[in-house]
């Protein structure tokens, strides 16, 4: 198991480390950033949180103080809002001080407004499989399970040391049903609630490794027809992201797609210009066979560790799920 099972103090994704680091100094300066008795796989390409730390400080200074300014008091608290939060800022609006703390600003209100600090979300991921678990329950995920069959998406941690891998299989998952029966809304808070608890987990792995860690996701379209691809979903889901990307900076590190149909190019041309800019520029469509597919995925999980389908030496299947290491 990772980390307590309930943080000692906020529980916000500044300070989910609390097993392992010291948390925030009181000025905010980020602290507990260790890391020194890891094996770390030799193509893991992360970068260290010192380094960026050094190479961004001037930047994240500006905005730090511009977050101490008397008219956002209600909302800074820096044992919650510490540099290494402020560098996923930082790093997301390419060292643009000012759009980096309109952005931490805007943060800070959302999470205020959805309570997002209160909440401790590591331990209820699980995969999407159809099934509802009282023990793995994520806030606002009833309509999206009841539209997934068994294992529709895969939510684990091959190697604690790294970060987390989704991988979705869109032949599981209705999307004609999810167009009938959610809003806009609907899916908005959910992936609300999906997006903080891989974020907590992101946190807490870049405060315990050193290293700034994301997720991966990998669409795999093996199976998937071009009818089964409801347009209505697609938009409502992409406005959704949309409006929360600028809220979970650095979130994601790589989306694979894999096993892509003939007819990709008619759904691209449509999904490309409803992702947020940052989402297209992560996109890898991989080139079928298992040895390609090994090949791109190696940056993220070690051929020991990623499953068997893909190449990998891992035959578990199911994998556990992503929540259960943080019980």
């Amino acid at each position: 198991m990772i980390g307590s099972k309930a943080p000692p103090h906020s529980q916000s994704t500044a300070s989910l480390s609390s097993a392992w680091s010291e948390g925030s100094a009181g000025d905010g300066s980020a602290v507990g950033v260790g890391g020194d008795n890891i094996v770390f796989d030799p193509q893991d390409d992360r970068p260290f949180i010192k380094d960026l730390l050094s190479e961004h400080a001037s930047s994240i200074a500006t905005v730090r103080a511009a977050l101490q300014e008397p008219d956002y008091s209600n909302l800074y608290d820096p044992s919650l809002y510490d540099d290494i939060w402020i560098l996923r800022f930082v790093l997301s609006h390419k060292s643009e001080v000012d759009a980096a703390t309109r952005a931490a600003v805007a943060t800070m209100k959302f999470r205020q407004e959805y309570k997002l600090n209160e909440m401790d979300l590591r331990g209820r991921i699980k995969h999407l499989d159809g099934v509802r678990d009282a023990e793995y329950t994520l806030p606002h995920e009833e309509k999206m399970v009841s539209c997934a069959s068994k294992y529709a998406a895969i939510n684990t941690l091959p190697d604690v040391n790294r970060g987390p891998i989704e991988y979705v299989y869109l032949d599981k998952l209705d999307m004609n049903k999810l167009n009938e029966i959610c809003t806009q809304e609907d899916l908005k808070l959910f992936l609300i609630h999906f997006n903080e608890s891989v974020y907590q987990v992101l946190d807490t792995i870049t405060r315990r490794t050193g290293r700034l860690t994301k997720l991966v996701k990998v669409c795999d379209m093996n199976g998937t027809s071009l009818r089964k691809m409801s347009r209505g979903y697609l938009s409502k889901d992409g406005a959704a992201s949309k409006e929360i990307d600028d809220f979970f900076p650095q979130l994601l590190g790589g989306l694979l797609i894999l096993h892509a149909p003939k007819w990709i190019n008619v759904i691209w041309k449509f999904c490309r210009p409803l992702l947020p800019k940052r989402v297209v520029e992560k996109i890898d469509f991989v080139p079928n066979g298992k040895e390609k597919i090994r090949g791109s995925l190696a940056r993220f999980v070690s051929k020991d560790n990623l499953l068997e389908m893909y190449g990998g030496d891992n035959k578990e299947w199911p994998p556990k799920y992503l929540g259960s290491h943080f019980r």
